[in-house]
């Protein structure tokens, strides 16, 4: 007869022993192995397995970051990691059947997140909600908090604010990652991670397999390049053959999140009247333009990666009611 040891089903994520023909849940979690060898030799011993422990909010933060280390990238996991440690500091020693979503909130408000406070919440909640899912805690204390909504990125750069940006750059490095996000319309962060093995000179082309949508679509993201856009690539992997081609002037390290915040930051200060501008603001500006200048909704949201129309979309809109505006403006200026 075959010795009864515990075993793991993948599609519910429970681990089981089966005793007396009868298949037993022991404990839920890949990595909740520990507990289920516990719940075996107490089941084996003839007791009831005893009623699973009653995580800390530190237990909980930890073992979500298990997970977040195995299933997401590094500067993903970091992020993750900086806000959990920071409620840990705070928080982690309650229990997590004790919290109530004002221990979130008094965190929230203890520390000046500002436009990260979204961020913030959505990844404290995460944490709890995974826990949940996996059967690790039974009820999810901060299930009713909600998340900010995040700020609206609809600065738009005419061409002479370009311009004038490129021109107070002093560093070369960071003046081409900025022409980079102008000529291509892309993510900061898909322009911060392109490696020279993602340029393909000949086709004029950037083939990216990790993206923001990869997990969504299943398909590489494809970037089309300007002229341009095929010469900057050609200099910048003759100096980076290897890794990211988009590097800053100081050690030749790529740049980071906070590395390019900060830059635009910095120009914001040596340039007030352009408040609101922010990397994001050349995506935008590219899905407006490209709008202007009489491409269509479809082959814009492919330029940009999108998987739906409905963003470009939502620009066209607002971009029509200003196009009717001003040609109504542009009538009465000529005595049309």
């Amino acid at each position: 007869m075959r010795e009864a040891k515990p075993w793991f089903r993948k599609f519910d994520s429970w681990w089981y022993v089966e005793v007396g023909g009868k298949q037993v849940k022991l404990a839920k979690g890949k990595d909740n192995r520990p507990e289920a060898v516990k719940q075996f030799h107490i089941l084996m011993a003839g007791t009831k397995p005893a009623a699973p422990k009653t995580l800390t909010a530190a237990e909980v933060c930890d073992l979500f970051l298990q997970h977040s280390k195995r299933e997401h990238e590094v500067e993903t996991f970091t992020w993750h990691a900086h806000y959990l440690q920071s409620f840990c500091d705070r928080c982690g020693h309650l229990k997590s059947s004790d919290l109530i979503p004002f221990h979130l909130t008094s965190w929230l408000d203890a520390n000046e997140w500002k436009a990260a406070r979204r961020h913030a919440t959505g990844i404290v909640k995460r944490a709890f909600a995974w826990c949940r899912e996996q059967g690790l805690i039974t009820t999810d204390p901060f299930e009713s908090v909600s998340v900010p909504k995040g700020g609206k990125r609809e600065r738009v750069l005419t061409e002479d604010e370009r311009k004038e940006i490129l021109g107070a750059i002093r560093d070369p490095q960071f003046r081409d990652f900025v022409f980079a996000m102008q000529e291509t319309g892309c993510r900061p962060g898909e322009v911060r991670k392109v490696t020279a093995a993602d340029v393909h000179l000949d086709a004029g082309v950037w083939v990216l397999g990790k993206h923001k949508t990869a997990k969504k679509t299943q398909k590489p993201r494809v970037v089309y390049l300007t002229p341009a856009m095929v010469e900057l690539c050609k200099k910048l992997i003759e100096k980076n053959p290897e890794g990211p081609i988009f590097r800053g002037p100081r050690r030749n390290s790529p740049y980071s999140t906070n590395a390019v915040r900060i830059r635009f930051m910095r120009l914001r200060e040596k340039l007030p009247h352009l408040a609101g501008v922010v990397a994001y603001s050349y995506r935008h500006t590219y899905c407006t333009d490209a709008l202007v200048n009489g491409v269509g909704v479809a082959q814009v949201a492919e330029l940009m990666g999108h998987t739906s129309t409905e963003m470009v979309t939502s620009v066209y809109s607002k971009l029509s009611g200003q196009v009717a505006h001003l040609r109504e403006a542009a009538k009465k200026a000529t005595g049309a």
